[in-house]
């Protein structure tokens, strides 16, 4: 059965809307439609222009002339609150103007999917309505006041229950949405409370991995398997959902703006950094049809000591010239994390790890980097890549001609299906040592795999001569 999604985003929201249609379209194996309200002009006008599959475009415009009761709620509250005020209509006019829906799910714009939405889908057969739980971690309870379920996030299906639901949402949403708390009311959110005592039908999504964001995922284990799936816990990672999630620049990045979010090593490593690389690929094409493109990209004035922010690595010299308090931490190749207290370096004991490891005794038959580099091979062996990948690059920026540890990053990245970083970092452990036999073969290993047959023997080649019949395609040295 065809599956119905809907969203809705002006041009502030239009990187990141683009980001999350991508999303979907990767790991959405079933048949679908995304119904795109597009809120202003310019965004109607740039998919007009495009032509991404699967995607039906509706101006909100058009649905404002056809619903009187919501357009009149417009002149009474301001445009952030408008929006939130126009969800619930945005999904009861769909499944009125479109009857061949049976259920449709309804996403925030700056959600992004990790892996296939089907546990949400499981999570709705034979229900009317599914809502998610925001989960609080036990240091954000306090924020259950704004509401236990979030509104990121609905599903409907197309029969009495479920529009008997959605009409009361839309309804009193119409008649109050606005951002204070007041009288057990809070925007279009905490109405939603009220969801499972008042209608039937109602399911609460439990998946774990579907709904994490930064109210929850402090108290969550990430990490990622050789295949390149990220999971929560014993959870596969479906969608994050990335409020407050704020450009400083395209290229310097507040994970959340709010400080009492905090965050980890791993929630960056395997979270924000794969949403950050995707959103700078939809800036780039987006400045390919408007150069000077930058709404919703520049917010330079929300800096400050105790918002932590990202930023990549060749923004270094500039941001050092600001003379920000805040630590540099190298998170990867690219990307830096300039961290406040929000980043809690005690859970991922990273930084512990590597100072508790130098200086290395001295009467060691290692060196010290060999003796650090197998304790970033032990980490790799209990599945803990990301705290693996950190002690690696410590161990570089001691000791930068260190080959091997390039090495063993790109075998990383390599199976975790990061083909651009995993070639980056065994072509400078081939540069550093061309030979070394176990870097030689990864080189070549890589180079062809990725269909660069030529360059791959040149590399296997200057070291073994003409025995390339005996050469194993699929092997990686460690």
């Amino acid at each position: 059965m065809k599956r119905f999604y809907c969203t809705y985003f002006d041009k502030n929201y239009l990187i990141k809307g683009i980001t999350f249609i991508e999303s979907l379209q990767r790991h959405e194996r079933s048949d679908y439609i995304l119904f795109v309200v597009c809120m202003d002009q310019f965004t109607y006008q740039f998919f007009s222009q495009q032509n991404y599959p699967n995607v039906k475009l509706i101006p909100f415009e058009n649905l404002e002339k056809i619903d009187n009761l919501l357009y009149q709620s417009k002149s009474t509250r301001n445009l952030v609150e408008y929006y939130w005020t126009c969800k619930s209509s945005i999904i009861y006019l769909l499944l009125k103007l479109f009857p061949e829906i049976d259920a449709i799910c309804y996403f925030d714009a700056d959600i992004f999917f990790y892996q296939s939405p089907d546990p949400v889908w499981n999570a709705l057969e034979n229900h009317s309505v599914l809502i998610h739980e925001h989960r609080f971690s036990k240091e954000q309870s306090q924020l259950i006041m704004y509401g236990r379920f979030n509104a990121g996030f609905a599903a409907f299906r197309n029969d009495r229950a479920g529009m008997e639901a959605l009409t009361w949402w839309r309804e009193i949403s119409i008649e109050w949405c606005y951002a204070r708390l007041e009288n057990g009311r809070y925007a279009d959110q905490l109405y939603l409370n009220q969801f499972p005592s008042k209608f039937q039908g109602v399911n609460i999504l439990k998946h774990i991995g579907s709904g994490v964001g930064p109210w929850n995922q402090i108290q969550y284990q990430f990490s990622k398997d050789y295949q390149g799936n990220t999971w929560v816990n014993d959870y596969p990672l479906v969608f994050y959902h990335f409020h407050s999630f704020t450009f400083v620049q395209p290229e310097i990045i507040i994970p959340s703006k709010y400080i009492v979010n905090p965050f980890t090593m791993d929630i960056l490593t395997h979270c924000f950094i794969p949403y950050a690389n995707a959103l700078l690929k939809i800036i780039q094409k987006v400045r390919q049809i408007y150069p000077d493109f930058s709404d919703g990209l520049l917010n330079e004035k929300m800096i400050n000591d105790q918002r932590m922010f990202i930023a990549l690595k060749s923004s270094r010299q500039r941001i050092a010239q600001a003379n920000v308090p805040h630590q540099l931490i190298s998170i990867d190749a690219d990307w830096d994390c300039y961290a406040s207290p929000q980043f809690r370096q005690q859970n991922t004991t990273i930084d512990n790890k590597y100072d508790d490891i130098l200086p290395i005794p001295t009467g060691k038959k290692q060196t010290p980097p060999d003796l650090i580099l197998d304790q970033a091979e032990f980490e790799v062996q209990k599945g803990n890549t990301a705290i693996a990948i950190q002690i690696l690059m410590k161990l570089i920026d001691k000791w930068p001609e260190y080959y091997l540890a390039y090495n063993d990053l790109g075998i990383i990245y390599w199976k975790a299906g990061d083909k651009r970083k995993a070639f980056q970092y065994i072509k400078k452990a081939y540069e550093l040592n061309s030979f070394d036999v176990k870097v030689v073969k990864n080189i070549g290993n890589i180079l062809i795999n990725i269909q660069e047959v030529k360059n791959g023997a040149k590399h296997f080649y200057s070291l073994y001569g003409k025995i390339s019949s005996r050469f194993d395609h699929s092997g990686y040295a460690s």
